[in-house]
């Protein structure tokens, strides 16, 4: 007997904790903050069983996904900020999973608005299937101002020998789980992105001014960190005394050839011999 889907799902979301099926599962982090104006990332994954072995329903492929925020139900007619069957969805909202395992949801440029509990909610042929009644009750996501976005330091102090390594990292009010930081030295955006910055290998042309910004429009941006790069000694005076060597060893050779030289022009020539020969005899 072909079971109707709304009475389907209706089983599936009232099976209760005792009735769960461990095949059924969405996982995402309980809770996490992010400052206004960035990027963040929701990691998700989730996963369904073939057959549910209390309704017996097959689940051949999962056909729709939807995020919505502030309600466990996440389905039908509930606003969403993202719904696969809808192209006219939040832009904001960049959906980076799929059909299959996947259901990782990136916000972008945050809103104080944004701020709630989010649900992932999965339709298949025949129901659909959402964590918030007996699974994970959401992600809790707040959106904070974040003023005081800071660059701290592996170091103690701003001055690293050269050769050494330093890791910056960009902190603020609120951890920066999945967030999307840039990086600049001197003004000048550099290749790395994410909340820590490793440099290793240091050399002069590393020293400068670091920040760290958590948009692209600069609105939150650290205060600078300043790092400089001091010479390594021990190199400066390995080079140093390589340097005065090759000098010594040059004087020394062009003493030698001037020595030669010298010599060469004061021994007597074939000329004076036989000369000296002819008086003899």
């Amino acid at each position: 007997m072909k079971m109707n889907p709304w009475t389907l799902s209706v089983l599936l979301l009232l099976a209760g904790p005792l009735g769960a099926d461990p095949g059924w599962h969405v996982e995402y982090p309980d809770s996490f903050c992010v400052v206004e104006g960035s990027t963040a990332t929701i990691p998700c994954s989730f996963t369904h069983p073939k057959v549910d072995k209390w309704t017996g329903a097959v689940v051949d492929r999962v056909e729709r996904v939807v995020w919505c925020p502030n309600d466990r139900r996440c389905h039908l007619n509930t606003p969403n900020v993202y719904n696969s069957s809808n192209l006219r969805a939040d832009s904001r909202f960049l959906y980076l999973g799929d059909l299959v395992r996947n259901c990782t949801l990136k916000i972008i440029k945050t809103v104080k608005q944004d701020t709630g509990r989010y649900h992932f909610y999965f339709e298949f042929n025949g129901g659909g299937w959402t964590g918030g009644f007996y699974g994970p009750r959401g992600v809790r996501v707040t959106v904070t101002d974040g003023e005081d976005v800071k660059v701290r330091s592996s170091v103690t102090d701003h001055v690293v020998k050269e050769g050494g390594q330093v890791t910056l990292t960009c902190t603020s009010a609120c951890s920066f789980h999945q967030l999307d930081v840039l990086w600049y030295r001197n003004g000048h955006a550099l290749s790395e992105t994410g909340p820590a910055l490793h440099v290793s290998h240091l050399t002069n042309d590393d020293a400068g001014n670091y920040t760290c910004s958590l948009d692209s429009s600069g609105q939150k941006t650290s205060a600078p960190w300043s790092l400089v790069v001091l010479e390594d000694e021990d190199r400066f005076g390995w080079h140093l005394t390589v340097s005065v060597v090759l000098k010594v060893l040059w004087a020394v050779f062009l003493l030698l050839l001037a020595g030669l030289v010298f010599a060469k022009r004061s021994a007597p020539g074939p000329e004076h011999e036989i000369v000296y020969s002819e008086v003899v005899g």
